[in-house]
């Protein structure tokens, strides 16, 4: 049976997206896929943990970058008892070296921007912004992340609900931004089963139907 994501007039049917990765966490694929130059990052039980106790990003990025639309898929949760920041990138350049900073990239969270809001930010001029206090993050709940980014429009669900999405005016300053990763701030989340796929979608029609 055929999974669809309905995002704006986009209907995207993740099983007919090419699979670009999809390597289960092992303390191998950790060290051979990804780069981790900030916090704690280990593997446990086929989750990744990512652990950061400062007031700064934990940041871990695949070491592969795509040049095309991407969506993200995962398991997620924050470890009791951390309530905040359940964070991933989409279409992110990866560390700045010179600046000692997550490069250019599109941030996306829950339990985030120390409200506990959920959203998505253009990093690192933080605009566009779109934060929702409608969707609080709960400690030791486990949530199914599907997310992506399409020529500069966001979108984030969190356990089959439509956390937000945005639009980029100016996706084109992502050129050259393919990586994806995963981020935590100030706590300990772990992630699983994460796949990730080259974005495809079709067009629908909205419409009203007057019911008067």
């Amino acid at each position: 049976m055929s999974r669809l994501v309905y995002c704006d007039q986009k209907m995207i049917d993740l099983d007919a997206c090419e699979v670009v990765y999809d390597t289960p966490f092992t303390p191998e694929s950790l060290k051979e896929d990804f780069e981790a130059p900030s916090g704690h990052w280990s593997v446990k039980d086929g989750w990744l943990v990512g652990v950061h106790r400062e007031n700064s990003g934990g940041m871990l990025y695949t070491k592969q970058s795509w040049d095309f639309d991407l969506i993200m898929e995962f398991d997620a949760e924050a470890i009791p008892p951390c309530k905040n920041d359940l964070n991933f990138v989409i279409k992110t350049s990866g560390w700045d070296s010179v600046h000692h900073d997550a490069g250019p990239g599109y941030i996306f969270g829950l339990g985030g921007w120390w409200l506990d809001k959920a959203g998505i930010e253009k990093y690192p001029t933080c605009k566009p912004r779109c934060l929702t206090e409608l969707y609080p993050l709960e400690s030791g709940k486990l949530y199914h992340i599907i997310a992506g980014v399409i020529d500069g429009h966001c979108f984030f669900y969190a356990s089959g609900k439509l956390v937000c999405e945005m639009y980029d005016p100016a996706p084109e300053d992502f050129v050259g931004c393919g990586k994806i990763g995963f981020d935590t701030y100030a706590s300990q989340i772990r992630y699983k089963d994460l796949r990730v796929y080259r974005a495809a979608y079709t067009e629908r029609t909205l419409e009203y139907t007057p019911n008067f």
